[in-house]
This record gives structure tokens, sequence and C-alpha cells, in this order.
């Protein structure tokens, strides 16, 4: 009972922020730009319109994804974490395929999933990545996210980042699940998706949420309906941070 409540205010809230950010300028594209997923699947949750934008105006993005989302079936079966890899991957590839997106524009990284941390060693990979792709813009989860691996994404780039000239925005994934309130409405920036450009978003999204493992639970893990909810919205938000 106390889920279900808890699940209400969250469709409550949704409502509100989407129609308080709605009216909000669109975000700037820029001809360099770099998105980091903490794993496969929030590439396309968060960034899937800003990605075909991107792609349209023929300045198609880079996305690092930092792990291959092993941890996703931890709490529930036996699934060897290499074949979760290797599907999330398969996932990955076929989902920038959708997008318009080049297959060699998808950069992946070895962190360990729910232990991404800035003295792993990938780092160094990552910030060497970053300096051979030179971005004028970085797309980074959202400090409301909560979950670590996008807390620590995010403070990875802003380390990394830290004297370089170069823009730095956050996307919205576990954002819209949580009870965040203090948003930074001067800085926010929406992305509009035309019908096209949102059909193709749900499909990405479901390339991920569809197939499911052995187990009968997507490879991906299963997300909460409120979570899928916020997903599939016409819009995306963002916010500069830098």
């Amino acid at each position: 009972m106390f889920g279900f409540i808890k699940d209400i205010i969250r469709y409550i809230r949704l409502v509100i922020l989407h129609l308080l950010y709605r009216g909000k300028p669109s975000i700037p594209l820029s001809d360099n730009t770099v998105i980091i997923a903490p794993h496969p699947d929030d590439e396309v949750i968060g960034c899937a319109g800003l990605i075909q934008a991107l792609v349209e105006r023929g300045t198609p993005p880079h996305v690092i994804i930092l792990t291959g989302g092993e941890g996703s079936h931890r709490p529930c079966c036996n699934l060897s974490e290499g074949r979760i890899i290797a599907e999330r991957k398969h996932f990955a590839l076929r989902t920038a395929g959708l997008l318009g997106l080049p297959i060699s524009n998808i950069h992946f990284l070895a962190y360990p999933d729910e232990h991404i941390a800035l003295e792993c060693s990938e780092s160094m990979i990552l910030k060497k990545l970053i300096e051979t792709l030179s971005p004028e813009t970085l797309l980074i989860p959202h400090w409301g996210e909560v979950m670590p691996d996008h807390i620590q994404t995010a403070e990875i780039i802003k380390n990394l980042m830290i004297d370089k000239v170069v823009s730095i925005y956050e996307y919205c994934v576990w954002m819209w699940y949580f009870n965040v309130w203090n948003l930074d409405e001067e800085n926010a920036y929406i992305l509009k998706m035309s019908h096209a450009m949102h059909k193709r978003k749900l499909q990405a999204i479901n390339q991920y949420i569809t197939p499911l493992a052995p187990c009968g639970k997507p490879w991906s893990g299963k997300l909460p309906k409120p979570f899928l909810k916020a997903a599939r919205w016409n819009k995306e938000l963002y916010f500069k941070v830098k």
C-alpha cells in the first residue's frame, strides 16, 4: 500500500515538472558533443532526442558508456555477467543504428557496474578518450539521480574537466523518479522532439526493455512504471552546469 502511495506521488510530481519546464528554451546544439552514460540504456532514456537532433544536423555525438550494466541481474538470478554485458552492448549498438548514430561513435569502457569511481584505472582511459574527442559540450547524469553510479559518473567528469573550456549539461534519467525538487530553473533547457523523433526514441527504449533474459526479466533489469512513464515524455530536460 505504501509503495502504491509513493508511486502516486511520483506521478503527480512528474506532471508538475512537465508543466513547469515545458516552456524552457531549447538546448543549444554544438558541433562536437559527447554523452557520458553510466550504463547501456542511460544514453537513450536521457538523450535519444538530442542524439537524433545532432544526427539530423550533421554533427552526430559520441557516446561513452562506462560499464557493461552487468549488475542489472545480481539481485534476481545467476546469469553470468559476461553474458549480460554482451547482450546490453548488443542493444546499445542496435539503438545507435535506430537513432542514426554511427557505430564508430559508440565507445565502451569497463568500469565495474555499481562501483564507478575516479580511482578506477578506467578513469585514465576515459580522460584520454575525452582528450582525443576534444568535445565542445559534455552531457552527464543529473546531480539528483541518487543512483551511486550516476552520481559518480558526473563527479568524475567534473573532476577531469575542472580546468577545461567545455560546456557541461546534465541530462535526466532517474531524477524523474526520486523526490528532487530544488532544481536549477534558470539554467534549464528543453529538447522538443518531433513526432518521428519521439517515435524512434520509444522504439529505442523498447530495444532495451522488451527483450527478456532467461529469468523472465528485461536484460536491463525491471524498471518501475513511474520511471518508464517519465522516460517516454516527448521532451527531454537538461540543465547547464558549466
